[in-house]
């Protein structure tokens, strides 16, 4: 598994706080699918984070021109949908359970959702980006 270190204040002597690599692009993705700010975000380079961003610059005509369409998959899975009046169209598939993955349909398509992930769609088909993978480049 991988970890990021994040800078906080922290007591003398204290824990150093770490947080899963999958966690942290989650809230990420969590943020900009909520129609979060592309700047005000401190962003360690990593690689699975950079694919992450990738993802949403991929998105972004369609995340910039209008507010996301929310509708339900299941009991803790959500669609946020972005279009654009030139029919860019880029949902992040969500599931808010923790402990289990779900089968849902999209647009006539089916996904498997990883437990606690959001899949990122820039093409409104195709996953680009799932949180809850890391994604290492090696050599």
């Amino acid at each position: 598994m991988l970890f990021l270190l994040f800078w906080r204040f922290t007591k003398f002597g204290g824990p150093i706080h770490q947080r899963l690599v999958q966690d942290v692009a989650y809230a990420i993705a969590r943020f900009i699918q909520k129609e979060g700010s592309f700047i005000n975000y401190y962003m360690p380079k990593y690689g699975h984070l950079k694919e992450l961003h990738r993802a949403i610059k991929m998105c972004e005509r369609a995340l910039v021109s209008a507010n996301p369409i929310v509708t339900s998959l299941g009991s803790l899975q959500q669609p946020y949908v972005y279009t654009s009046e030139m029919g860019d169209c880029a949902p992040f598939l969500s599931n808010y359970d923790t402990k289990s993955a779900a089968g849902v349909l999209f647009n006539n398509k089916h996904y498997n959702l990883c437990p606690w992930s959001i899949n990122i769609l820039p093409d409104c088909r195709n996953v680009v980006f799932n949180t809850a993978k890391v994604y290492i480049k090696r050599g």
